[in-house]
């Protein structure tokens, strides 16, 4: 199998993207109510105190992935950049959630990684609503300009997702709607907590 990065970078069409889009939408939108859209400093440290817990407990899983060997491309990680964010609104910085999430076959990591590696496309938008709040790339919103200043990563993940072989959409999408579930349970889950 030819490289990932081999194909040409203007192929946006992806199959299987939009095969889990319709297969993930319930869960989208709910996540996407959930997170509602922030309007002040304090519904905006909450989105980063959820997002926090949620992206520390999916950094955790991904540390323990055993990648494919053919796999050159990696996912973005967020949660260090979350911890300084949170850290800057006077917010504890998130712990990871004791959860496990089976990602031990490429079908299944490549359901997680795309619930994870979407959200890039959504955080262009919420970059700049963060920056009408005084949010900056080195204030406050440092996870928002790490997610949206690389579209070409979005862009290397649909190709290693088209690309992979003896892939399985009924696990892949089983795996993004647990993702999806369990980031709904991290902005339903309680309080975000001062220093």
């Amino acid at each position: 199998m030819a490289p990932e990065f081999e194909r040409p970078r203007h192929m946006a069409y992806s199959e299987r993207r939009f095969e889990l889009r319709d297969r993930t939408r319930d869960g989208h939108e709910r996540l996407d109510a959930a997170i509602g859209a922030f309007d002040s400093v304090q519904s905006y440290g909450r989105y980063v105190g959820f997002l926090g817990t949620f992206r520390a407990t999916m950094d955790d899983q991904l540390a323990g992935v055993a990648w494919p060997a053919q796999w050159r491309w990696r996912p973005t990680m967020v949660s260090a950049a979350l911890a300084q964010d949170a850290h800057d609104l006077g917010l504890e910085v998130a712990r990871s959630m004791k959860v496990v999430i089976d990602l031990g076959d490429p079908s299944a990591l490549l359901g997680a990684l795309y619930v994870l590696e979407g959200s890039t496309l959504g955080a262009r938008v919420l970059r700049q609503r963060a920056a009408d709040l005084g949010m900056t790339g080195g204030y406050g919103a440092r996870h928002l300009s790490l997610m949206s200043n690389d579209i070409a990563q979005w862009q290397s993940f649909l190709v290693l997702l088209d690309d992979a072989g003896d892939f399985d959409m009924d696990r892949a999408a089983a795996t993004a709607n647990e993702v999806f579930a369990l980031a709904l349970r991290c902005f339903e889950s309680g309080r975000v907590v001062y220093q």
